[in-house]
C-alpha cells in the first residue's frame, strides 16, 4: 500500500497541470511576382510578399529579363509568362515563360511577340497566351505546352484603323482577355478607340474575327 501512495500523488499532481497552449501559426503571407522596365535600375522581375496586414516585403530579384512589363499565370500557377515590352531588330517584341520554383524562377523558353512592345499577355484555361503589341497594333497568338514552354507565334491578328487624336494616328493594341465562356477573345485597341472581338479556331491556331 505504501508503494502505491507516491504513484497516486504524482498523478494528482500531473493532472492538476494546466494544458499547454498549441502553437501560433504564423500568418501566411501572399507571394506574387512584378514586372518592370528595366532602361533604369531594375533587372527584371521582382517577388513580393503581401502580409495580412497590408505590409509589403520585397523577396528579391526572381529572374533577370529586359523590360518585362505584364505578367501572367498559367491555370495552374506553376508556369509565369511575361512580355518584353521591346522593339527588337526584326520588329517584334518577346514572350518568355518561367518555370516558378521556390523562391526564384527559371527561364523555360523565349519566343517572338507577334509585333513590337507587347505591353500585356494573358493565359487561359488551355494554355493559348495572347500577347498585345502596342506599336505593332497587333495580337499574337502563342500556347504553352505540358512543360510551360512557349510554343512559336502562331498567328498574329492586325487592327486597322485610327481614332481622332495625335496619339491615334494608327492602332495601338493596349491589352487582350479572354473571355469566360467558350474560345472568344476581346482585344482593346487604344489607337483605334475600338474593341476587337474574335474567336480561337483551335484547328488553325488563328484567330477568327
Amino acid at each position: 500500500m505504501k508503494n502505491i501512495i507516491p504513484v497516486i500523488t504524482l498523478l494528482a499532481i500531473a493532472s492538476c497541470q494546466a494544458p499547454k497552449a498549441p502553437p501560433v501559426e504564423e500568418p501566411k503571407a501572399t507571394p506574387f511576382y512584378v514586372g518592370t522596365y528595366t532602361d533604369g535600375e531594375s533587372e527584371g522581375i521582382y517577388k513580393y510578399e503581401l502580409a495580412q496586414d497590408g505590409t509589403l516585403k520585397k523577396m528579391g530579384l526572381a529572374a533577370k529579363s529586359i523590360s518585362p512589363s505584364f505578367l501572367a499565370f498559367s491555370a495552374d500557377k506553376k508556369t509565369l509568362v511575361a512580355v518584353n515590352e521591346i522593339n527588337s531588330e526584326n520588329g517584334m517584341g518577346t514572350v518568355e515563360s518561367y518555370q516558378v520554383t521556390g523562391d526564384s524562377l527559371t527561364l523555360l523558353s523565349r519566343s517572338l511577340s507577334g509585333g513590337a512592345h507587347p505591353c500585356h499577355v494573358s493565359v487561359n484555361k488551355n494554355s493559348y497566351v495572347l500577347a498585345a503589341n502596342y506599336t505593332g497594333g497587333n495580337v499574337g497568338l502563342l500556347k504553352l505546352n505540358q512543360n510551360g514552354a512557349l510554343s512559336g507565334l502562331l498567328y498574329a491578328q492586325q487592327h486597322t484603323g485610327h481614332g481622332t487624336t495625335a496619339r491615334q494616328k494608327t492602332p495601338h493594341a493596349h491589352s487582350a482577355w479572354f473571355l469566360p465562356f467558350g474560345k472568344q477573345i476581346v482585344a482593346i485597341d487604344l489607337g483605334t478607340n475600338q474593341l476587337w472581338f474574335s474567336e480561337i479556331d483551335t484547328a488553325l491556331n488563328r484567330l477568327s474575327p
